[in-house]
């Protein structure tokens, strides 16, 4: 993981009969990536496009059953497994398998769809009728028996059915069109409403009126019988043909519920449903790869990436493809000189594949560049634990990362290593601190007696075993001091290591130059300014200094730059000696720069005075010597490697050979300077890891302060129980929640700005394995 995986570029031409059985076998082993050989084309122009369009539609036609399915109350939980399987045997399958797959779907679609459409109609048949029956019992009730036997002829109305939520809209809309002259009662029933609307007879302009609010509004609309003999007669019939119905919906459910188990049932180790979904998408991918190759009459010609540790299967599977089918053309493979970088591929497994998202998310590393999400594995979390640390908020943290390790919580299930380094760096942290949400735990019994000043209890020798003295718990001053000089220190060895990881990538290039004259240099300012700064803090911390005569350091590196490595004040050790180192450390500062500017810039000008003597070389001589001056462009092109790496880092094939100086001149002078600055503005960023860890402490000194506290304080522990809720909300969404999201995006920061510039490129070209 420290590199990608060393890859190897195969040619591969085949003939149209077998390319199918080729793809398919290097779909299933999964190693390779097919080269697009014009991107340009668009998919409709390609060869394969019909079969990628019947795929689709097929995936549309599975996705349209599925949907349906699920709207069925019957028939809620069935859905197309998540996991897709590599359980279907390829061996019995063939290119024509789709056309037998095609026929099936489209026949069970078709009859399931048949199926539910009859299933609809029966269902709305149904409500219909229920419909019919509780409005006759509904007028029967509300307008008794005499209004069948003796009809008033100036009274007529309206009957039907509509939403409960549409009600008050429908009451307004009759008063207004009949102007009060019209009578309407509701009934609720079920999700919806029964009205009967009666008005008087009085013409034709009325009763249009009324019916087009009804016509409107109403979602089913009826008329009573003549008498009471045709009343009981409807009834009757309407009950009988209810139940005709009820039986047919059974009859269909139970159809429906067959034809989903045949869906279910397992076949080749997966069901049925899962099985046409798979091979589909199996298929499309296999004729979207296909498209990617070069068709030449009856031939496919293709290029591919494939891990050089695993070129030898490439040989496998070809007789693989032979030994299953003798009876079309074999092909051939072979091994190509790269002409493109190479893509980024790196082995991953469940742990390392989070970490290597976060580097991925900034950018994909260069061919064979050090990746950093290996050391990111062990620095991400740590800087967040220095952030976040606390004894308590860190074991909440590590046990939510445990439990998600055993018990799959899905939204944090693919961070669970993530957090659970998080959450055991935050309560070792925690425990360096000495801090339990903002109260200090004395374990061991502390070295100092407080009684206004420091004053020692044990002897001399006396060391608190783990962490910080809880005689320091409520001292801000000396936590502040504390965590701002350990940022300090953690900001130089982050960088360090950042600087020396591209020295390692200047090393495997074999690019001397690079080393000597871009490593070198940077590693000594940064060094001779923040390493001897970190160092003064250190033997600060273990010699022992009388209050009156303990030095400044800030002063102690401010007089160094000023005034050329001269000590004022009390000094660390013999003030000759200092200054001596002081003088030293500043010129190694002072010609560090012009070391890794000007160097860089003369062995640039070399390069590019080579190549335009080239070029002059070539616009001068006659046809017949042209190709003596391509090998003699060539050798230089490849003379060292140093110098290919320079001509890739400023490839301006539109410029002549003194604008690219120029265009070089200025990209140095931008990087010396970004670099120098970068050392200060880098090293002060990293105080956040500071400010951070005294923002968590101190919010939950003040939760605790003024929540839980005074019952504490006082020993009443009815008022503790109460507000303890409280408290542990507040807790939960301010420091649990909003600051280790914080933490978590200064850690990033920490990572993708003042880490990985300092060797991560992060423009490569990301692996894209082709695997079914």
């Amino acid at each position: 993981m420290l590199r990608s995986q060393e890859m190897s570029l195969y040619q591969l031409i085949m003939p149209r009969e077998s390319a199918w059985a080729v793809m398919d076998q290097l779909g299933y082993m999964g190693k390779v990536e097919i080269i697009d050989h014009d991107p340009s084309i668009p998919l409709i122009a390609r060869p394969f496009a019909n079969y990628i369009k019947r795929c689709d539609d097929l995936l549309n036609k599975l996705n349209l059953l599925i949907e349906t399915a699920q709207k069925l109350t019957i028939l809620k939980q069935f859905q197309i497994s998540a996991k897709t399987s590599n359980k279907m045997c390829p061996k019995i399958h063939t290119h024509q398998y789709l056309d037998t797959l095609e026929d099936q779907i489209n026949s069970k679609v078709n009859s399931f769809l048949e199926l539910n459409r009859n299933h609809e109609q029966l269902l709305e048949q149904e409500n219909i009728i229920i419909d019919q029956l509780d409005i006759l019992q509904e007028c029967r009730i509300y307008l008794g028996d005499d209004f069948f036997v003796s009809r008033d002829s100036k009274i007529d109305y309206f009957i039907g059915t509509l939403k409960q939520d549409e009600i008050y809209q429908f009451q307004r809309m009759v008063f207004r069109v009949s102007k009060g002259n019209a009578f309407v009662h509701i009934k609720l029933q079920n999700s919806k409403a029964i009205y009967i609307v009666m008005f008087p007879d009085q013409g034709m302009m009325l009763k249009k009126k009324l019916q087009k609010v009804q016509e409107s509004m109403s979602l089913n609309k009826f008329s009573l019988p003549l008498n009471l003999k045709e009343f009981d007669k409807i009834s009757n019939e309407l009950t009988a043909k209810l139940k005709e119905i009820k039986q047919l919906i059974e009859l269909t459910n139970i159809q429906l519920n067959s034809f989903i188990q045949e869906l279910l049932k397992q076949t080749e180790g997966v069901r049925l449903i899962d099985h046409y979904n798979m091979y589909i998408s199996k298929e499309k991918e296999l004729y979207i790869q296909l498209n990617k190759l070069k068709m030449q009459g009856n031939l496919f010609l293709g290029e591919l990436w494939i891990p050089k540790k695993d070129s030898a299967q490439l040989n496998e599977v070809l007789l693989i493809v032979k030994e299953r089918n003798r009876d079309i053309p074999g092909c051939q493979i072979s091994q190509k000189v790269p002409h493109t970088t190479p893509p980024t591929y790196f082995v991953l497994n469940e742990f390392t594949q989070v970490f290597q998202q976060i580097v991925n998310t900034y950018g994909i590393a260069r061919y064979r560049e050090i990746n950093p999400a290996l050391f990111t594995i062990i620095t991400f979390p740590f800087l967040f634990g220095i952030m976040f640390g606390d004894i308590g908020h860190g074991f909440c943290l590590l046990t939510f990362g445990i439990y998600n390790i055993f018990y799959k919580f899905e939204p944090f299930h693919e961070f669970r290593y993530l957090i659970l380094l998080m959450g055991f760096f935050s309560f070792y942290s925690g425990w360096i601190y000495n801090d339990f949400v903002s109260l200090s735990l004395n374990l061991f019994g502390s070295c100092y007696v407080v009684d206004g000043q420091m004053t020692p209890n044990k002897p001399k020798d006396c060391t608190y075993p783990f962490g910080l003295d809880p005689a320091w718990g409520d001292n801000l001053e000396f936590d502040d001091s504390f965590k701002m000089k350990l940022s300090v220190i953690i900001a130089y060895f982050h960088m360090c290591l950042g600087i020396c990881l591209s020295g390692c990538n200047f090393i495997n290039k074999k690019d001397t130059y690079g080393f000597c004259c871009k490593f070198l240099p940077q590693i000594l300012f940064l060094t001779a300014t923040i390493g001897y700064m970190d160092f003064l803090i250190i033997f600060k911390w273990v010699k022992s200094f009388s209050p009156e005569d303990a030095p400044s350091i800030i002063n102690t590196m401010i007089t160094m730059v000023l005034s050329f490595g001269s000590v004022e004040g009390p000094s660390m050790w013999s003030v000759n000696s200092q200054e001596l180192i002081q003088s030293i450390l500043i010129i190694i500062a002072v010609v560090s720069i012009p070391w890794m500017w000007f160097s860089h810039i003369i062995k640039g000008y070399q390069v590019f005075q080579r190549k335009n003597n080239v070029k002059i070389k070539n616009s001068t001589s006659s046809i017949e010597g042209s190709q003596v001056i391509e090998l003699q462009l060539q050798t230089i092109q490849d003379e060292t490697q140093q110098e290919k790496s320079l001509l890739q880092t400023h490839d301006h094939n539109d410029l002549s050979p003194d604008e690219e100086f120029t265009e070089l001149i200025v990209h140095e002078t931008i990087e010396t300077i970004e670099f120098v600055l970068g050392v200060i503005s880098n090293t002060a960023s990293y105080l956040r890891l500071w400010a951070l860890s005294l923002a968590h402490s101190q919010l939950a000194d003040v939760f605790y302060s003024l929540i839980l506290s005074s019952p504490m304080t006082e020993g009443s522990i009815i008022g503790a129980l109460l507000r303890y809720p409280i408290w542990a909300l507040v807790s939960f969404g301010v420091l649990m929640c909003m600051d280790t999201m914080e933490c978590f995006l200064h850690s990033l920061r920490l990572h993708w700005v003042e880490f990985q510039n300092k060797f991560y490129k992060g423009d490569g070209v990301e692996f894209h394995v082709y695997s079914l």
